[in-house]
Parts: structure tokens; C-alpha cells; sequence
């Protein structure tokens, strides 16, 4: 009697193959998940520099003056309208509002051009931006108002 199918070895093959497929594609889409996640990443400082620029622009008395700093947090930021609320790509029901800030440093000024520098501290759910290592203790602060709620 002849029987009609798969003999287990033909089976065990095939569920290796697909297997092996499975973890490629993983490791493929996986790859593009970090790559997006970090991209957003570079869009949310650049966001908040964009930010900083315009809050600036309106508010030119803050500006610090030449050799100095300031500070603006995110949170403000977010309070007055300059820039969205911060979605955290790796937690959706978190933001990355709270803890960052950008550096505002004004260099030494050329003629009636102003020298200035805008770095963005990010900080969200495994993620924190190169310029939160740099010291800002004894550096102007401009935080939100307290009857602003954010996230």
C-alpha cells in the first residue's frame, strides 16, 4: 500500500526553512523599526531647535547676551505652542516632554549678525540626546508656567 504525504523529515525540513526565513525577516524588519525609531529621534531635537529659534523670535528680550546661556525647556516649549507634544516612539503613552530642554548659547557677535548656537537635550524612554552630558548648572532656566499641565 502506497501512502500519500510528507514523511517527518520532509516536515522537520520545512518547518526549519520556514524558521530560518522567519528569523531573517525579523532581524530585517527589526532594523528598519531602530532606524525609523532614531530618525524620529533627530526630528523631535531639530523640532525643538526649530522651537527655541521662534520662542526667541518672539520673546528677543530673553536672548541671552554675548558669553552666555540659557536654557528653555521642552515643556514650555510645548505650553506656549511652539513645537507639538512629544510622542515617545518606544512608549506611546509617554512623552519626552519632561527632562528635555534646549542650550542656547550666544558666541561673540559679528557686526549686527548675533553668533548664536541651539543644542537639543532629548530625553525619552531609552534615549538620551549627546548634548544632556554637558553641564548646565548655574545656567539661566526658563520653565513653564505652573498653570500649564503637560506630560
Amino acid at each position: 500500500m502506497k501512502n500519500k504525504g510528507f514523511t517527518m523529515l520532509e516536515l522537520l525540513a520545512t518547518i526549519i526553512i520556514l524558521g530560518i526565513l522567519t528569523s531573517l525577516a525579523y532581524m530585517g524588519v527589526s532594523r528598519y523599526l531602530n532606524q525609523a525609531r532614531n530618525a524620529t529621534y533627530e526630528d523631535f531635537e531639530l523640532n525643538i531647535t526649530s522651537g527655541v529659534t521662534n520662542y526667541l523670535i518672539d520673546h528677543s528680550g530673553s536672548i541671552p547676551s554675548e558669553g552666555e546661556s540659557l536654557i528653555v525647556d521642552v515643556s514650555k516649549l510645548v505650553c506656549e505652542g511652539y513645537i507639538n507634544s512629544l510622542e515617545d516612539p518606544n512608549e506611546s503613552t509617554k512623552t519626552c516632554n519632561l527632562g528635555s530642554y534646549a542650550i542656547v548659547t550666544r558666541n561673540k557677535d559679528t557686526g549686527y549678525n548675533m553668533d548664536i548656537d541651539y543644542e537639543a537635550c532629548l530625553k525619552c524612554a531609552g534615549y538620551t540626546s549627546p548634548a544632556c552630558s554637558k553641564s548646565i548648572t548655574g545656567i539661566k532656566r526658563l520653565t513653564k508656567d505652573a498653570n500649564c499641565e503637560v506630560e
